[in-house]
């Protein structure tokens, strides 16, 4: 019987910056990915499966928001951060393979409960080395062709 490792996606602008956040998904038995910009997080999503997914809304001026498009049907939670002032904004996209954004954002404090929330729903939820829940099956993105890269003020 082999326990299959969950997998968490983390997207930025550098690995440095998502450090803490590898460090505890690891401490917590997932294996992490890192994107750098839209058409590598895409890609990665496509093939390999995932149970977790921490992106910023917008990276490089361009938005990451049809990354909610890329788990329908499938088992991923996904969270959008939004930076505000010093600290952040967690905006809650997908849990579990539905869409729920709109919900309450959270506050970093009450993101780590979130966290460990979904952490533990991603352990438990195929404990079987499953090889054939790779990605939901491809759909085509936004993410995929050029878009027009919009000046955004900084907070």
């Amino acid at each position: 019987m082999f326990t299959r490792v969950p997998r968490a996606l983390l997207v930025g602008e550098n690995p440095e910056g998502s450090s803490y956040l590898a460090n505890r998904l690891q401490d917590r038995g997932f294996q992490c990915e890192f994107a750098s910009s839209s058409q590598e997080a895409a890609s990665l999503i496509r093939t390999h499966g995932f149970d977790l997914v921490l992106s910023p809304m917008r990276l490089r001026n361009i938005s990451l928001l049809p990354l909610i498009d890329l788990f329908d049907g499938s088992s991923v939670t996904l969270f959008y951060f939004h930076a505000v002032e010093e600290g952040c904004w967690w905006l809650p996209a997908v849990r579990r393979g539905e869409r729920c954004f709109g919900s309450s954002a959270l506050r970093p404090n009450e993101f780590v409960s979130a966290l460990e929330a979904a952490m533990n729903e991603a352990r438990l939820d195929r404990p079987m080395l499953d090889e054939t829940r790779s990605a939901p099956p491809e759909k085509p993105s936004s993410l995929d062709t050029p878009r027009r890269r919009e000046k955004v003020s900084t907070l």
